[in-house]
């Protein structure tokens, strides 16, 4: 692992991605405001993964090009899937309309960001290791900006 900064994002440098068959593509033109890994239940389903890393960014510097399906897993928040692979791309809650998130896993280059903290770490998996990575650790939402009841 290089110790290297990472190229800032930019309108003119910015991060890029894509589902895993490429029919969806995405662009970011500012810098995330927060990453984390989240290893609540409802991305673990989502993704079939052990835990999510997500970046936040401002919805305005979000541009995505491709059919995608959008899922209501609850009143309040979006999450969106490839509509041919089903590669999860992105989440929201309807009330922070400013803002969304996006899978890291999906970039291009993944490298160009780094993740913070993790987030529900109550709910973990007990085969999970996580050993010491030098970032926080939240029982439950950590730093992010949440609705109340979410």
């Amino acid at each position: 692992m290089s110790d290297a900064p990472a190229r800032p994002v930019t309108a003119g440098d910015p991060l890029t991605g894509s589902c895993l068959c490429g029919a969806v593509r995405y662009r970011i033109t500012a810098a995330p405001t927060s990453v984390s890994h989240c290893h609540c239940t409802l991305c673990r389903k989502a993704s079939g993964a052990g835990f999510v890393t997500w970046a936040t960014v401002p919805r305005a510097a979000f541009a995505l090009e491709g059919r995608v399906t959008e899922y209501a897993w609850s009143p309040r928040s979006r999450r969106q899937f490839c509509t041919r692979c089903g590669s999860q791309l992105t989440f929201r809650f309807v009330e922070l309309a400013e803002e969304i998130d996006f899978t890291c896993a999906t970039l291009d280059e993944p490298s160009r960001i780094s993740p913070e903290y993790h987030t529900w770490v109550s709910k973990q998996l007990p085969w999970i290791v996580l050993g010491e990575d030098h970032i926080p650790h939240y029982a439950e939402w950590g730093v992010d900006s949440v609705p109340d009841g979410a």
